[in-house]
């Protein structure tokens, strides 16, 4: 056994017997891991902060090989982004964040630009008056991270490029045009929204450009989660596994 060092973003959490409180966490070094904060519960000395989503610490730990959670020896809290815990749609943006990174990661497969896209998704998170469009941007460079984002710029079933309108197959995430779908309206897609040719735009733009240097005023929030909505169906479809924080950002679409 040893004791080891590292940074981390707390995903998830949830108490165990009386006190002790596990927690997924995505580490700099490690990937996800599932560390054990033995009697933190009940303890007077020492925060629930380090535990809380989104919380990112510095963690000493016991470490054996073969074990699939790791107690935590001690824990310093780095940052807790206050601003986004007492703002509704950022909270929910920020559960959404972290459930996918969460329920589409293994754990102990290491990845830094994860760790790192997240860390800077949160920090962006933060301060900006558009959550939905970064979370949308966050959750599409995740699953290029995981190499099943498929082209998103051609529709499906014609292979043109120029659309006005399209719609999404949550089977594969790739887009139908318009004409394709008034041609073939009772396919896998019957029921997606119909989406307008700027989302197309900002899916190109999330994919080559900083989201700093988007203009997100000019797309409409409204079709930001529609195409936000396709795309966490098509990651519970490919996953196997259901988004919980779905029915929180998407509480007008889902009853």
């Amino acid at each position: 056994m040893e004791i080891l060092k590292t940074t981390g973003i707390a995903l998830s959490s949830r108490v165990s017997g009386e006190a002790d409180v596990v927690c997924n966490i995505y580490t700099r070094d490690f990937g996800k891991r599932k560390f054990i904060f033995k009697g933190l519960k009940k303890s007077k000395k020492r925060s629930m902060a380090a535990t809380e989503p989104g919380a990112v610490s510095t963690l000493l730990y016991y470490h054996r090989d073969q074990r699939d959670s790791f107690i935590v020896n001690d824990v310093t809290v780095e940052k807790y982004y206050t601003s986004i815990t007492g703002d509704l749609k950022k909270i929910t943006n920020l559960y959404f964040m972290l459930e996918s990174v969460d329920k589409t990661c293994g754990y102990d497969i290491s990845d830094s630009s994860i760790f790192n896209l997240l860390l800077a998704g949160i920090e962006v998170l933060s301060r900006t008056d558009y959550p939905a469009h970064l979370t949308t941007f966050l959750v599409l460079h995740l699953l290029g991270k995981h190499g099943v984002l498929s082209d998103t710029d051609i529709c499906k079933i014609c292979g043109k490029g120029h659309f006005p309108s399209f719609t999404i197959d949550v089977a594969d995430l790739r887009p139908v045009c318009g004409s394709c779908l008034g041609e073939n309206p009772a396919g896998p897609w019957q029921g997606s929204a119909l989406l307008p040719g700027s989302m197309k735009d900002y899916i190109r733009k999330c994919l080559s450009e900083k989201f700093g240097n988007i203009d997100c005023a000019s797309y409409d929030e409204k079709y930001i989660l529609d195409l936000l909505f396709a795309i966490s169906l098509f990651m519970e479809n490919y996953y196997h596994m259901e988004l919980k924080s779905k029915s929180f950002v998407f509480s007008d679409r889902i009853t």
